[in-house]
């Protein structure tokens, strides 16, 4: 019975978006530090309940750069760690470092995909870990500002692809400090549709389901993003040749990005 389902738990919260745009490139740190708990109910197989719980942290340095139309982001890997229980191989991790993913932002902020670029091989595998780590942000956002975005992000290929419909509402709810700068925070609500497919040891698993979560997250009078944290869980079914009937999966996950020093 499968015990994992890869990185389509780290997608399910925020949307990706970039700050306002800037005549000069705009390079920041962060460091995203990410908890998964998975509850695998194999009760009606006679097998009970498998719990996975780990934990990652992962430090990247973001680019922004005009170009026509909009401009483009670049995510470059710095490090990547993981506690003991992480079902990602520690040697894939180290390997990871380095490892760069690209995005163009149009003029109105909407990105396309968080795609490797092909300069490290494991950074695919991991990509699952930063698809949800930068919000939406912008200059000149208001306290009662409040807008809703839909977004549909597909990670993997072939036989191992999962595609998630996210529709998410946005609200500047208040205006405070964050260290020596004034910023909106924004909250977020989301709700989310999975489906897909991955290999596991058993044979080929179909994954359907539904989630939803909230958080907040902190923009500068200028755009920029400066720190955040979701919350979210999702509730989907596996199927496949190793269950007679589908076994139903729990995930929850919290995700926090500071500004890495």
């Amino acid at each position: 019975m499968p015990t994992y389902l890869g990185g389509w738990g780290a997608m399910a919260a925020a949307t990706l978006a970039l700050p306002a745009f800037r005549a000069a490139p705009v390079t920041a740190k962060y460091r995203v530090d990410q908890t998964l708990t998975q509850e695998v109910d194999g009760s009606a197989e006679g097998q009970g309940k498998q719990t996975l719980r780990f934990t990652t942290s992962t430090f990247v340095t973001v680019t922004l750069n005009d170009s026509a139309g909009g401009r483009t982001m670049r995510v470059v890997i710095d490090s990547l760690k993981g506690d003991s229980a992480a079902p990602i191989p520690p040697a894939v991790m180290d390997s990871a470092r380095g490892g760069e993913f690209r995005a163009f932002v149009s003029k109105t902020g909407k990105p396309s995909p968080l795609t490797p670029t092909g300069t490290s091989p494991a950074a695919s595998q991991v990509q699952g870990l930063l698809t949800d780590f930068y919000p939406w942000a912008r200059a000149g956002l208001k306290v009662g500002d409040a807008w809703t975005d839909t977004t549909v992000s597909t990670t993997g290929a072939g036989s191992d692809t999962v595609t998630v419909r996210r529709i998410t509402s946005y609200k500047a709810a208040a205006t405070e400090s964050r260290g020596k700068v004034r910023a909106v925070r924004i909250t977020t609500e989301h709700s989310t549709n999975v489906a897909g497919v991955q290999p596991t040891p058993q044979g080929p698993a179909r994954i359907e389901g539904t989630g939803g979560g909230t958080g907040a997250y902190y923009v500068s009078p200028d755009g920029r993003f400066l720190e955040g944290e979701w919350q979210q869980q999702s509730a989907v079914k596996l199927s496949g040749t190793f269950a007679k009937q589908p076994v139903p999966v729990t995930v929850t996950q919290t995700t926090k990005v500071t500004a890495a020093r």
